[in-house]
């Protein structure tokens, strides 16, 4: 129980912070003004894997960047949203060790077949909730790229 109060007050304390401290990697997707979050960035020329942590080193969520149309989420619906003005729909997923963990999945179909998929696997609904509203501030910059288009991987 302690540790989901850290992760809630750690999350919600990047929302208070000033931009400055927001860190973007070059592939990643630009992270909404306010967060203390910092990307993790890794992967290939047709794949790029963002995480997301705050200070403490806890991970508020992922985002796979890719060329290719990854697969839909085979989770139950659960709310309909935006990001960067693109429809999305967010989806449960279970963990099979985890079986109380929140989870989210989203698809993000971005302009230039490009694709983000979304993941979120917070320890409470308030985790969740304060990663989820990150999230959906997320900006898809048109000119940086998202993966090679052209990549045979």
């Amino acid at each position: 129980m302690k540790a989901c109060l850290v992760a809630v007050a750690g999350l919600l304390l990047s929302l208070a912070t000033p931009l400055s401290l927001a860190q973007t990697a070059s592939g990643c997707p630009i992270l909404p003004t306010g967060t203390n979050l910092q990307w993790e960035q890794s992967g290939s020329s047709s794949l790029v894997i963002c995480k997301a942590f705050d200070p403490q080193g806890v991970q508020a969520f992922g985002v796979m960047l890719t060329s290719k149309e990854p697969d839909k989420p085979s989770g139950a619906r659960e709310e309909k949203g935006k990001i960067d003005g693109h429809k999305v729909r967010w989806y449960r997923s279970s963990i099979a060790n985890r079986p109380d963990a929140k989870t989210r999945m989203a698809v993000v179909e971005l302009d230039d077949d490009r694709y983000a998929q979304i993941w979120i696997d917070a320890p409470s609904d308030d985790v969740l909730e304060a990663a989820m509203s990150i999230a959906r501030n997320l900006q898809f910059d048109g000119d940086r790229p998202v993966a090679d288009n052209h990549s045979t991987d």
